[in-house]
């Protein structure tokens, strides 16, 4: 997954770091923790965090389908670009 590829957004390899990082700090309102198979516990929010990581992980990093949309709109002529808000994205 890529989000802003110049913005400073996340990609796989952040994602993947983080659902491999043991170190991340747990919410003081969170002190619940998940056992593992081998007796060790785990607090919650790791197990969330490396969850969500994994599910980013296995999307695909082009949304095919929306490319298809707007390749075919470009092929028919009927995708218009707004100058403006492009100039405003570039200035933001």
């Amino acid at each position: 997954m890529r989000i802003g590829l110049n913005s400073g957004g996340v990609n796989s390899g952040d994602v993947q770091r983080i659902a491999n990082d043991t170190t991340v700090p747990v919410s003081a309102g969170r002190t619940r923790e998940v056992s593992g198979e081998d007796g060790d516990s785990v607090p919650e929010d790791m197990v969330t965090i490396s969850s969500l990581a994994q599910q980013a992980l296995q999307m695909p990093e082009v949304r095919q389908d929306r490319v298809n949309t707007l390749q075919q709109s470009v092929s028919d002529g009927e995708y218009e670009v707004d100058p403006e808000s492009i100039a405003e994205a570039m200035l933001a």
